[in-house]
């Protein structure tokens, strides 16, 4: 199904909290984001569906991607053998909880990992051959895990102009471990508003991505803070360097 090279995948779906989301209307799974730090010889971990009574049974197929970031921020998607899910093919059944177990054949300390690893674990909707008349959307979904403890972000944000001339933040990461933005605001000295973003970004560890800030405009030289939220709802702040 999938070609053996590195390839780059939309993520069709990105996590929102850390606890739970609708993946569409009648489905839900918790948490959608995990971590196997390694603690205590830790090398697994688990997430659930969850189907109302209102869905159709569905079939799903789990699929596993080693997750990093290419130069430009763009994510890449590698299929990997390394974290292993059980089960790999399930069935969905209206009001019913569906475990998906995922782990490695090693404790984590024994990868000696260098920075936090990441993967994205792909559930893809199987088409049901008997009602395959007529049109119907199927959603699918992914979900990040993350391996290692101890590792910690290191972020820098600055203002700059892409290829087309227009505002953007380059959001680098210095650090070790991933940080994750669910939305950010940019402010000026005194505290207001001048940009409101709602974008989800993720920045693994030693990456940059961009920040698009559409219609966005202030003079040169105004002093500017990007403040955002962590997924379990702290506030920071950091100051935005202009680009020279």
């Amino acid at each position: 199904m999938f070609a053996k090279t590195a390839k780059q995948f939309s993520l069709f779906l990105t996590s929102a909290t850390l606890f739970c989301m609708p993946v569409h209307a009648n489905v839900t799974i918790f948490p959608v984001q995990l971590n196997i730090g390694g603690e205590k010889g830790q090398r697994s971990t688990a997430t659930n569906l969850v189907a109302s009574s209102d869905e159709k049974a569905q079939s799903y197929e789990v699929s596993v991607f080693r997750w990093s970031q290419d130069a430009s921020g763009q994510d890449i998607l590698t299929p990997d053998t390394e974290l292993m899910v059980n089960p790999l093919s399930f069935v969905l059944e209206p009001g019913t909880k569906r475990m998906i177990r995922m782990g490695f054949r090693q404790p984590v300390a024994d990868m000696q990992l260098k920075q936090e690893a990441a993967w994205r674990v792909v559930f893809t909707p199987l088409p049901d051959a008997e009602k395959s008349q007529g049109i119907k959307f199927n959603y699918g979904f992914n979900i990040p895990l993350f391996a290692g403890k101890g590792f910690q972000a290191d972020m820098s944000f600055v203002l700059a102009k892409n290829a087309n001339n227009q505002p953007v933040i380059l959001a680098k990461n210095a650090g070790t471990a991933h940080f994750q933005m669910s939305e950010f605001t940019l402010q000026n000295p005194t505290g207001k508003t001048l940009y409101n973003s709602s974008e989800l970004k993720y920045v693994l560890p030693h990456q940059q991505v961009q920040l698009n800030l559409k219609n966005f405009t202030v003079a040169a030289g105004t002093p500017l803070k990007l403040v955002t939220k962590t997924p379990d709802s702290k506030t920071l702040s950091f100051d935005v360097v202009e680009q020279q």
